[in-house]
């Protein structure tokens, strides 16, 4: 059985016309609660054996911020297949590429991340209010197509302890 952590990326510049959302980047108080969402996954002895980001900065900085945490100095790829728009088909592509490692953390982008939340746990139609680095861990049962139960979903209040009600 795998276990996949699926993140959504940290606060990130407003939208600009001059530059490519692609390109967009963590704030200063993104970094800062991603540190420290980091650092509370490190003390749940969350250790990942394979870091996925998308192409895109914010996912990247972000999934660069959780592995310094987390301690992890494995192999991190990055992949367009998790992309804000990115579909469960070709989720499951990738999960078929990555499935060797038992526990995974994908970290993308919503829609994207909501979506991929109800398609691997079997409910399509399911919603979920996917904060900025927010957590949801899925254990997978069956490899292909991946489906899985949600073991865990933990929005970033949770995981800082502070009540923040932010993106």
């Amino acid at each position: 059985m795998n276990t996949i952590y699926l993140v959504r990326h940290g606060i990130a510049e407003e939208a600009n016309i001059l530059k490519p959302d692609s390109g967009r980047e963590l704030t200063e108080e993104g970094r800062i609660r991603v540190q420290k969402i980091g650092a509370k996954l490190a003390q749940m002895s969350i250790k990942p054996h394979l870091i996925v980001s998308s192409t895109y900065t914010r996912a990247i900085q972000t999934a660069d911020i959780l592995a310094k945490e987390l301690g992890y100095t494995g192999e991190r790829l990055q992949d367009n297949r998790i992309t804000p728009n990115g579909r469960y088909e070709s989720f499951a592509a990738l999960f078929q590429e990555v499935k060797q490692h038992r526990e995974i953390m994908f970290v993308t982008h919503d829609p994207c991340v909501s979506y991929l939340v109800g398609s691997v746990c079997g409910a399509a139609n399911f919603n979920v209010d996917y904060k900025k680095a927010a957590v949801t861990c899925i254990g997978i049962g069956r490899q292909s197509p991946p489906l899985g139960s949600l073991l865990w979903f933990a929005p970033p209040r949770l995981l800082l302890g502070d009540g923040s009600q932010n993106e």
